[in-house]
């Protein structure tokens, strides 16, 4: 199984996912490895140390690619691409020998791994989790907040959106040369190397305008030549074919969560206020902001309160951010309480002291497994009416949507749920079982087993 980032240093839905997949697979009897990346979520231009690491983590092998490689004579189409990589790739099908590729993720890593294990006959199963295979910054979001449905003819909305981030800021870029050059540097002064930085972005310009737009094409056809591509919403089926990838190997199988741990947790702590909850990544994409300023909109730090909980550390600008704008209110301030994160054991807890769990994010996102998890305890949802956040809740139902950005809306949503006390029971009272991780491993065992067949039979 591949991974563009895993435990113990990233803990996201995906890494959640792979995980659980991986662990009810060996419990089936097979064998596992995943081969994984561990980028840094801040600066990766000094990185250096070991390139290959072996761990297990919680029963499952792991080998991680680490930042040295993926960095070693980087260019901008080893993005999608990547040599050495692929080499290294090579070594691990070598010393592991695998009957099947499952890939959940290739950023990092780069398609390179799918190209070198279809060059060995091996059956790929593709499982996306985001849009990587058609937006180089997962997320389909443009820089002005809007939505985008794909690169568009000659990868045009990719050239405004994405080439702009290869090519660095002249202060990331004097510091790269002040610390590799650093007798030059002094030389130059100023001046000079405001000189050549000019001179680097002519050069560097068009590679990165070459490496965009070829993109869209190189990842379409290597995801065209996997056996079978799984998807988690019916939005993403549909902007995976208008980006060129083929229908036919496209399948809806819906995420599975680990409920063993949840379901005794469905009936709710007592509490005077309501407990209005935010949990995952405190990151721009995410929109807590949007949280924080619909809930001071709200005003009711005597009937509600807002938990939030996420590592402040993974991004730290982005988390100071929302403590100086929580703190900004006087009247609801003391009503806003940032928690941190906590053992994955303790998960069912939480959600019993939320009374509704908020999804606010910019993107389209893939059915969070947040979303899920909240259901699995009998938690309400409000979340973004956009793709597989929308696709999980019936309005008035088990959630409420608000409009993409809009914290006038969301704090309208929340003002219901505060005004009207008798919409959270009975929005309890509709949410039934969730989907569970054996059932959807039970469905990729289906594409396990046909996509082996057909190579046996080849």
């Amino acid at each position: 199984m591949t991974v563009h980032k895993f435990f113990p240093e990233h803990r996201a839905g995906t890494e959640v996912l792979t995980l659980k997949i991986a662990q009810e697979v060996i419990r089936r009897g097979h064998q596992v490895l995943v081969v994984t990346a561990n980028p840094p979520d801040t600066d990766a231009r000094y990185r250096e140390g070991e390139e290959i690491r072996r761990y297990t983590y919680e029963g499952v092998d792991v080998v991680s690619l680490e930042e040295p490689l993926r960095l070693k004579g980087y260019r901008f189409p080893h993005e999608y691409q990547h040599p050495a990589m692929r080499q290294q790739f090579a070594s691990l099908i070598e010393e592991f020998s695998p009957d099947l590729v499952h890939v959940l993720h290739a950023q990092n890593l780069s398609a390179s791994v799918i190209e070198e294990a279809k060059a060995r006959r091996l059956p790929v199963i593709l499982s996306t989790t985001d849009f990587w295979f058609i937006c180089p910054i997962v997320q389909l979001k443009r820089p002005d907040g809007s939505v985008c449905e794909g690169p568009g003819e000659g990868a045009k909305n990719c050239l405004t959106c994405y080439t702009p981030k290869l090519l660095p800021p002249k202060q990331e870029f004097k510091e790269a040369i002040s610390k590799r050059f650093p007798g030059i540097s002094k030389m130059a002064g100023s001046l000079g190397q405001n000189l050549l930085y000019e001179g680097y972005l002519y050069a560097k310009s068009m590679q990165a305008v070459k490496a965009t737009a070829e993109r869209p094409e190189i990842l379409a056809e290597i995801a065209n030549s996997v056996d079978a591509i799984t998807v988690p919403t019916l939005l993403m089926k549909r902007l995976f074919i208008k980006n060129g990838i083929r229908e036919d190997l496209i399948h809806h199988i819906p995420f599975g969560i680990d409920t063993g741990k949840l379901v005794d947790w469905c009936e709710k702590s007592p509490s005077s206020r309501v407990r209005i909850g935010y949990i995952g990544t405190l990151f721009e994409h995410k929109g807590v902001d949007i949280l924080i300023k619909a809930f001071q909109r709200l005003n009711q730090p005597n009937r509600a309160v807002l938990k939030i909980y996420g590592s402040p550390e993974q991004f730290p600008e982005y988390a100071e951010t929302l403590h100086e704008l929580a703190f900004s209110d006087i009247n609801t301030k003391d009503a806003v309480s940032f928690l941190g994160t906590f053992p994955n054991e303790d998960f069912g807890k939480v959600l019993s002291e939320l009374d509704v769990l908020v999804v606010p994010s910019r993107w389209y996102e893939n059915t969070p497994l947040v979303m899920q998890s909240a259901l699995a305890t009998k938690t309400p949802l409000i979340a973004t009416d956009l793709g597989g956040m929308a696709e999980l809740i019936e309005p008035g139902i088990n959630g409420l949507l608000f409009q993409l950005n809009d914290h006038d809306d969301l704090a309208a949503q929340l003002a219901r749920i505060v005004d009207e006390r008798e919409l959270l029971p009975s929005m309890r009272s509709n949410i039934g079982p969730q989907r569970t991780m054996k059932e959807m491993v039970d469905d990729l065992e289906v594409f396990y087993n046909n996509s082996l067949n057909l190579v046996t039979s080849t």
